[in-house]
């Protein structure tokens, strides 16, 4: 049985054919996982989405849970509600937004049903975190000068976007999980 690659796009990302990163995901792996692209808009109730992500990782051993900018704060969430059920899962975010703080253009308007579900992350631990020090969205410079618990931080040279991801970060991607799987 193929493990489950679930991945949570970030914010005005919710067409699977316009998610750059998934797609690039899903060339690079190939059939290597069975891929659950979870879509959301900004009136979406998470708990629900989260509560429907659950239970598509239900029978997998240790899903694989990637999300992107806005997404990676619900991936977190779901980790951590899959960990208060003694499940373990691999997490991978990129360019995360774990806590609203951290954006840079505080002013530019960001949806208000999106963000009340959201947690504020502070101490971020047992995951991989592709993100950059030139993110214009968010600031993501105290990612890089703590140390967090089983905090894997890869740094790239590029935007928030991650326009050079297929070259930047899926190889670091693929090691980060052969490492963290357990056969």
């Amino acid at each position: 049985m193929r493990r489950n690659f679930l991945y949570i796009h970030g914010l005005q990302r919710d067409d699977i054919h316009v998610s750059r990163k998934y797609l690039h995901l899903v060339k690079h792996f190939k059939d290597r996982f069975n891929y659950i692209y979870s879509a959301w808009i900004n009136q979406t109730d998470f708990s629900k989405l989260l509560n429907t992500a659950e239970a598509n990782l239900e029978k997998d051993e240790i899903p694989i849970i990637y999300g992107d900018s806005t997404g990676a704060n619900f991936a977190y969430q779901l980790r951590e509600r899959l960990k208060a059920k003694n499940k373990k899962s691999i997490l991978i975010l990129s360019s995360p937004l774990l806590n609203s703080k951290q954006r840079i253009q505080a002013e530019l308007r960001f949806p208000e049903a999106v963000k009340k579900q959201m947690l504020e992350i502070t101490s971020p631990e047992n995951a991989l975190v592709i993100a950059s020090k030139k993110d214009q969205i968010l600031q993501q410079n105290w990612l890089f000068e703590k140390s967090f618990p089983n905090l894997e931080v890869f740094e790239v040279d590029d935007n928030h976007q991650l326009s050079n991801y297929e070259k930047n970060s899926l190889e670091i991607i693929e090691n980060y999980i052969d490492k963290n799987i357990i056969y």
